[in-house]
């Protein structure tokens, strides 16, 4: 069928030359006053989501970076709080006197402190000291378990570094041996040092005294 041959007539009508003309100037209406402008409005809003989106990732990491600090600050808080019960400020002779008692009597009531000798300072930089000695009688075993709680942070705050520790039997002629775990009653010396911060001491040092505790 030859192009030419068409009857095209229709279309010069009037009636559809209207009709075609409206079409095209509601499409070009719709393309000017709808879909550009909501166009422009989508862009805005992506840009927005993408700025929010970055945003939102900023605050996460900064979010992380908090809760790490947090956490670091949580256990440095743990730490100075065990080192200001390990190293007080103040030479606490009475309050190192009394935790050792007390020491004693978690252990056993079989185990006893005869004597302490704790009232000494010596300052030093960074830590001063205390001189300690003390007596302690009871059962081979309570014995080494109050040595070995002076070293449990846990059972015993205070910093405390012991030189010596002589047992000696209560009763010689029963050849009690202590390096063979037992109940064999001894009487046990300890002499070692507890610490103070330093910096905080007046500096004086006061004469030692004995303090016997009863029975």
């Amino acid at each position: 069928m030859k192009l030419n041959s068409l009857k095209l007539d229709f279309v010069k009508r009037p009636r559809t030359l209207i009709t075609v003309g409206g079409v095209l100037v509601l499409l070009l209406g719709w393309w000017f006053f709808w879909m550009t402008p909501q166009s422009a409005k989508l862009t805005t809003v992506q840009t927005q989501i993408s700025t929010l989106q970055s945003q939102y990732q900023g605050l996460q990491l900064t979010l992380k970076a908090d809760e790490a600090q947090s956490a670091k600050e949580n256990l440095y808080a743990g730490y100075l709080k065990m080192f200001a019960q390990a190293v007080p400020a103040v030479p606490d002779a009475g309050g190192l006197t009394t935790e050792l008692a007390t020491l004693a009597d978690s252990i056993s009531p079989h185990l006893e402190i005869l004597n302490i000798t704790d009232d000494l300072t010596v300052p030093g930089t960074p830590l001063g000291m205390v001189p300690l000695s003390l007596s302690i009688k009871g059962p081979r075993n309570d014995c080494f378990t109050f040595l070995a709680d002076l070293y449990n942070q846990n059972k015993f705050p205070r910093l405390i570094t012991v030189s010596d520790f002589t047992p000696t039997a209560a009763a010689a002629s029963t050849g009690a041996n202590v390096l063979k775990a037992s109940n064999e009653s001894f009487n046990v010396s300890i002499t070692g040092d507890a610490y103070y911060d330093a910096a905080i001491d007046p500096g004086l040092a006061t004469s030692p005294t004995t303090t016997t505790l009863p029975a």
